[in-house]
Parts: C-alpha cells; sequence; structure tokens
C-alpha cells in the first residue's frame, strides 16, 4: 500500500476524537473516502491496512456460533471418539467412582463405557484398553484436549494398537461422543427417578446394552446390528450424496491469529485473539475446511482450527511487545536483557540488547 493511504488511515484510526478512531472496516473506509483528498483507497486497502494493526485484530469481535463440520468416517470401526461424563456429585452412592469414560463408534453408532474413579492418565488408559480388548480396534481416535488423553500413557496405547490420535481444538470437542452423553445421562437419570435411587453402577452396563439394541434415529439402525451386510446402506442413510470440496479462506504460510475460549460474563471489548501470531502449515478439505497451524517455532499445535477460529494478519514490521524484563548481562560492551514477550510461551524468552528495546507511546 501507498505510504500516503497508510499515513491516511493513521490519521483517522489512532486520532481518539475522530468518529471513526478505533472502529471497523466500514466506518473507517467511509472516512477516509470522505476526506478531501481520499488517494482512491478502496475498502481492500483499509482491510490490509487494518490486518497489521494489533489494536484493531486483538480486539476483533469472536464469532461464537458458526458451522462445524459433519464427522465423516469410511465405515465401521474407522474411527471412534471419546469423552468423559462428569457424575462427580453422585460418586458417595456408586462406590466412588466419579467419571465415566464413554467411547462411540463414529458409524455405527455402537458405544463403550467404563467408570473410572478419576481422570488420571494411567486410570483412563487403563479403563481405555479394556474396551479396545473387547475386539473392535478403531483406525483413528478423536477426543478433547483433556490431560488424561494428551499423556504419554494414552499415547502408548495408541500406538500398541496403530490407533491414529487426534484432536479438535473448538468448542465442539468430540461433538458425537458428547451427544451419546447426553443421551445416557438421560437414560441414568429416567432410571433413578423410576427406582427411586441415585445408585447407577449396577445398572450401568444394562443401560448401555439397551442403547446398543435400540434404534438410532441417524443411521436407522439399531447399533448392535450394523455389520458389513448393512454398512451400504447406512453410508447413505448417514452421507447420502458427497458434497462439493470446500473453498479455502486462507492459504499455506498465512500469519493468523487464533480466537480466544472467552466465558460468558467477558464484555465485547476484552481481548478477543492471541497476541501470538501463528502460521497456516497445513489445509484440510472436509465438508467444512480446516486448517493446521504452527507457532513461530515451526512447531505444529495440537488439533486442527476452523476458519472462524482464525483470523488473517500481516506483520510489517519486527516490534514485539516485551512483558518483563527476567535478567541483565553486558556481552561485548553492550548491555542487554533477556526478555519475556507478552502472550507468548516461555520458550521464547530470549536476549536483546538495549538499543534494540523502544518505549511505545
Amino acid at each position: 500500500m501507498e505510504k500516503k493511504k497508510e499515513t491516511l488511515l493513521n490519521k483517522i484510526y489512532y486520532n481518539p476524537k475522530h468518529e471513526a478512531s478505533f472502529g471497523g472496516l466500514e466506518k473507517l473506509y467511509r472516512a477516509a473516502r470522505a476526506t478531501k483528498n481520499n488517494l482512491n483507497i478502496s475498502r481492500n486497502d483499509v482491510r490490509e491496512w487494518l490486518r497489521s494493526q494489533e489494536a484493531y485484530s486483538l480486539h476483533k469481535p469472536v464469532r461464537k456460533n458458526y458451522p462445524r463440520t459433519r464427522v465423516f468416517v469410511a465405515g465401521i470401526d474407522d474411527q471412534f471418539e471419546a469423552d468423559l461424563a462428569d457424575f462427580q456429585s453422585l460418586s458417595a452412592q456408586n462406590d466412588n467412582y466419579r467419571f465415566l469414560l464413554v467411547c462411540i463408534d463414529c458409524f455405527s453408532k455402537y458405544a463403550w463405557v467404563r467408570a473410572v474413579k478419576n481422570k488420571t492418565g494411567p486410570v483412563v488408559t487403563r479403563a481405555f484398553r479394556d474396551i479396545l480388548e473387547q475386539g473392535r480396534v478403531p483406525n483413528y481416535l478423536h477426543t478433547d484436549q483433556g490431560t488424561e488423553f494428551l499423556n504419554s500413557q494414552f499415547r502408548n496405547l495408541m500406538k500398541q494398537y496403530g490407533i491414529q490420535f487426534f484432536t479438535t481444538n473448538s468448542e465442539t470437542k468430540a461433538s458425537i461422543a458428547e451427544r451419546f452423553i447426553r443421551t445416557l445421562k438421560q437414560k441414568i437419570y429416567r432410571y433413578f427417578t423410576a427406582k427411586n435411587t441415585v445408585r447407577y453402577i449396577d445398572a450401568l452396563q444394562d443401560i448401555v446394552y439397551s442403547y446398543n439394541h435400540t434404534l438410532h434415529r441417524s443411521i436407522k439402525e439399531i447399533p448392535a446390528n450394523v455389520s458389513g451386510k448393512n454398512e451400504f446402506q447406512v453410508r447413505q442413510t448417514l452421507y447420502g450424496e458427497k458434497k462439493p470440496n470446500p473453498k479455502f479462506k486462507f492459504n499455506v504460510g498465512d500469519l493468523v491469529k487464533i480466537s480466544k475460549t472467552r466465558r460468558p460474563f467477558e464484555k465485547a471489548y476484552n481481548q478477543g485473539w492471541t497476541e501470538e501470531n501463528f502460521t497456516i502449515a497445513e489445509q484440510i478439505a472436509r465438508d467444512l475446511p480446516v486448517y493446521k497451524i504452527k507457532d513461530f517455532d515451526s512447531e505444529i499445535l495440537d488439533g486442527l482450527f476452523y476458519e472462524y477460529e482464525l483470523q488473517k494478519v500481516v506483520k510489517k514490521d519486527d516490534v514485539y511487545r516485551v512483558d518483563s524484563i527476567l535478567r541483565t548481562r553486558r556481552r561485548n560492551g553492550h548491555k542487554q536483557y533477556l526478555v519475556s514477550w507478552k502472550n507468548y510461551p516461555a520458550k521464547f524468552n530470549s536476549w536483546v540488547d538495549e538499543k534494540d528495546i523502544t518505549n511505545i507511546r
């Protein structure tokens, strides 16, 4: 962009008294076009300039509700999802079991459940091993990013069985497993009412058996009856005609920020995006496009990201915000500081010369 255009936008946007200061694209575009010498500035000029301004990008509104990708799997036992259901409030009446580990085949909707007394890595790993020992082993396993799954014991179990394990960095987490948990809880609480009890542990496997032998609405079949003989019909019921490949908004190599998961009480003006910048590492084609991203150190982040969780930015300079000065030293007659960078992990702490640090007013 021409320097004159940048100067004009900077003059409008950073003047607190101006009606278009610290606002959005349309307001800034209209204000720039209304000036006497508008330099034929375009919306794309304004969009590209805003992408380079942290005051804008860090506080851009975060969209919370957006379409999520459907889970497409090849067939029976291609992909499982797993999650934990929280029953801590009923542990005293259920032999101190606090959680239920649930696992579901994304295709047949067949489910397994194991009660666990805590959600540490070793306990959850033992419970999942017991599920696998029943004989059905998936090609892929999808979970959320809980530490009960992201630990060395669980990863070693996945390697032992040749399972490709992945997570999705999204508020929806493992959506099929979560829907099954809602169904399971509904059955358990109806059991409570019918039996006038809050003890479920003795009837748990009977309740799961009932689910697996009941017609499932999405596949129009009983999960326990899905087999190679009716796999094609179930696939047609689930997916129908294949959708066309999606269009990607971001290219490999694009610089992006990630939206922060915000609590409901946070205000819209709070910072909604990471100050740290990341790079698109891979495009993954599904019914909706998702991406793998990497950090400044080229380390791939866990999980996949939707377009609405990413914001393209432009970094026009090498200025980064210092969070704190940790140590001081002299090297070759020059004073240096060991600094941590604002909102960057500790692995990026580094020594910088005093002359390279400037105050931003």
